[in-house]
């Protein structure tokens, strides 16, 4: 049902030292205006966002960017040079983590396509939810499917887009959060069919922009925990 995630938005409190330490750290380019900057990431637009609008940016999120296996060595010591990441061995992958000046924690993991680029997409979000039973439920109407589930059910892994991590209220690898009011954009075939799909779980479904009345507007859901879903056609 949903076929890319299209943008991420983050929450920072400033965004001229936020955006220079993403554009020094992690090597992006992009666009600022007054209150955003925007980076391209493979499929992903990756957006800093001062608390200006409704929906906000997610706090504290934790998020991965996969970057190809022969360049994972050249992130750890580059990122090593100023901080102190951690690392984690998966067995047939490996990530690193930092946080950056606004909490949010990036994980920069093995598995990207091949290419020049060294970052080649997002491939997780992390989101916090109070109900993990729920969450799966409104997750599985958009097509995402459970993968793996944490001892005690105290998290679940789901795939779709990108792989989706729902958790209760803890810290993981390297002391990381899930986000809380998070906004995520996806792009779609049909996004009436996708809000249509969830409409009886979400807390408001509102349609945004303009269109010509076919179902090809953007709608936008906003789940039980507070987290923002646009949807938009392809």
């Amino acid at each position: 049902m949903l076929s890319t995630l299209s943008a991420l938005a983050l929450e920072v409190h400033h965004l001229g030292p936020a955006a220079d330490w993403y554009e020094t750290h992690l090597g992006l380019d992009g666009d600022r205006s007054e209150h955003e900057a925007r980076y391209q990431v493979g499929e992903t637009t990756l957006v800093l966002r001062e608390p200006s609008t409704v929906p906000r940016g997610g706090l504290h999120v934790h998020y991965a960017l996969a970057t190809p296996e022969d360049r994972y060595d050249d992130w750890f010591a580059h990122l090593q040079e100023n901080f102190d990441p951690v690392e984690f061995d998966f067995g047939s992958a490996r990530s690193l983590y930092v946080d950056d000046p606004d909490g949010h924690c990036v994980e920069i993991g093995t598995g990207g396509s091949d290419g020049d680029d060294p970052l080649t997409g997002v491939f997780e979000v992390a989101l916090e939810v109070e109900d993990l039973a729920r969450a799966e439920a409104f997750y599985g109407d958009l097509g995402f499917e459970v993968v793996d589930r944490g001892d005690g059910r105290e998290r679940t892994r789901l795939s779709g887009p990108m792989a989706l991590e729902l958790w209760e209220p803890q810290r993981g690898i390297a002391d990381a959060r899930g986000a809380v009011h998070a906004d995520l954009r996806f792009a779609t075939p049909d996004p009436e069919a996708a809000a249509e799909a969830v409409a009886e779980r979400a807390c408001r479904v509102d349609t945004v922009g303009s269109g010509d009345g076919t179902g090809g507007e953007p709608h936008r859901v906003r789940d039980p925990d507070g987290h923002y879903l646009t949807f938009h056609a392809e």
